[in-house]
């Protein structure tokens, strides 16, 4: 009697261990497909409570990704490289493709251009057939440029105290920011969201920097890609604040001239992550604190190079491009079809003219009348908002739109903070 009840309970054991097992792998891959998808903030909240019975690499796995999303950039090299070294015969070459490309973001966010190279080209190696084709187009064109960056030293930064300056609206509404490059002063157009500075090659060859000499490819917002070329300048200086070994893309000066504007430069991210925080006024006043300050609101991350900031709508968390550069403000298809009973009960499918430095486009969308957005305890209100009903980039499959001007000019105070992580608008 006892033999045959050991026989009933040992495919009962099976069943419970086999559904222990693939619900444990299913909790891992809902997490996974939370950060293909995008959906960072989730995610980020989501791995806290992930407690793997075996198999523990795969919390490491999720929180090396996590953490480059989330400025964490040291930790997340660190533990990419522990799982690299320890796990490289149990990781599957797809997972490993995803952690080579946060460990390669890692490197070059922290101004690290040879092992952002080398990072680089083993993932072009030996991993591209599990990128996509929006990354395997961007790979080889960044090799070229870390190519010629490989023996750069890292951007360092000197703050002697509080920075407070002026930055004027120039004739297209875009924040120009007085500077000087080796002792010349200039003014140009600051951009948060642009990955890397821009001299137009006129302005380079005045400067007398030393330019790469190949051209590579950068996209823009329209998906059109343009030629650029690096240069790094030894020496700038913003207010109180001086920063050396400042990389830029030399880009040709036709593809910064639109009819009679022109942009000679644009302040980029690498020189705003190095301040840990500044604060734009309404009435323009640029002020990098000399100490960054703390915030809960937690609600900025990192999509490869592009700020993501998390707003709210209807209650319903949704995830913004966070784009200071832009005047304007757009949403793309995920709001469609997050809404898509409500917008086309309501408004029309038409065409609509959308653009940035790649040049202007029409392509099909709604015109909504009125929007109103949530972030921290703020909202703002905007009206004829366009919606694109077809993504014109890889990043407009994914979140719900691009946040610019038209959204920050509504509140006295803009903070962007890279040391503790949060975008927050004060009045």
């Amino acid at each position: 009697m006892k033999r045959r009840n050991i026989f009933v309970l040992y495919p009962l054991i099976i069943f419970i261990l086999f559904i222990q097992s693939f619900s444990y792998s299913q909790d891992f891959g809902t997490l996974y497909n939370m950060y293909r998808g995008k959906d960072y903030f989730r995610l980020r909240d989501e791995i806290k409570n992930f407690m793997p019975k075996s198999n523990s690499w795969q919390k490491t796995y999720l929180e090396a990704l996590s953490d480059c999303v989330f400025g964490k950039f040291g930790e997340s090299k660190s533990k990419s490289s522990y799982l690299i070294s320890k796990y490289s015969a149990v990781i599957p070459d797809s997972l490993f493709a995803d952690l080579y490309l946060k460990k390669y973001y890692a490197h070059a966010f922290v101004y690290e251009y040879k092992d952002a190279l080398e990072t680089a080209r083993i993932l072009n190696s030996r991993y591209s057939n599990y990128l996509s084709q929006d990354e395997k187009d961007f790979l080889p064109e960044d090799i070229i440029m870390f190519t010629a960056l490989k023996e750069t030293p890292v951007q360092k930064i000197t703050k002697n105290g509080e920075t407070n300056i002026k930055m004027k609206k120039d004739i297209a509404g875009l924040w120009n920011m007085p500077l000087s490059i080796n002792g010349s002063d200039f003014e140009f157009v600051f951009d948060s969201g642009a990955e890397y500075s821009v001299l137009v090659e006129s302005l380079a060859n005045k400067l007398g920097l030393k330019i790469s000499d190949t051209y590579f490819k950068v996209g823009t917002s329209t998906d059109k890609k343009i030629l650029s070329r690096v240069a790094v300048a030894n020496n700038l200086k913003i207010g109180n604040a001086v920063l050396d070994n400042v990389v830029f893309y030399v880009m040709k000066d036709e593809d910064f001239t639109f009819g009679p504007y022109k942009i000679e430069g644009v302040v980029g991210a690498p020189i705003m992550r190095a301040f840990g925080e500044f604060r734009i006024t309404n009435e323009n006043d640029f002020i990098v604190p000399a100490v960054p300050g703390k915030s809960s609101i937690k609600n900025f991350a990192y999509h490869n190079y592009t700020p993501v900031i998390q707003m709210f709508y209807n209650n319903d968390s949704l995830s913004f491009i966070f784009d200071s550069g832009n005047m304007g403000f757009s949403l793309f298809k995920p709001f469609l079809e997050k809404y898509k009973s409500d917008i086309t009960a309501k408004y029309t499918l038409g065409k609509i003219l959308t653009g940035g430095a790649g040049g202007m486009i029409q392509t099909e969308g709604y015109i909504i009348d009125n929007l109103i957005l949530k972030s921290g305890n703020l909202s703002g209100e905007l009206k004829n908002v366009n919606l694109l009903a077809n993504p014109l980039t890889e990043d407009q499959k994914y979140f719900h739109g691009n946040l610019g001007q038209d959204y920050i000019k509504q509140f006295k105070t803009l903070i962007m903070n890279y040391s503790d992580m949060y975008i927050e608008f004060q009045n």
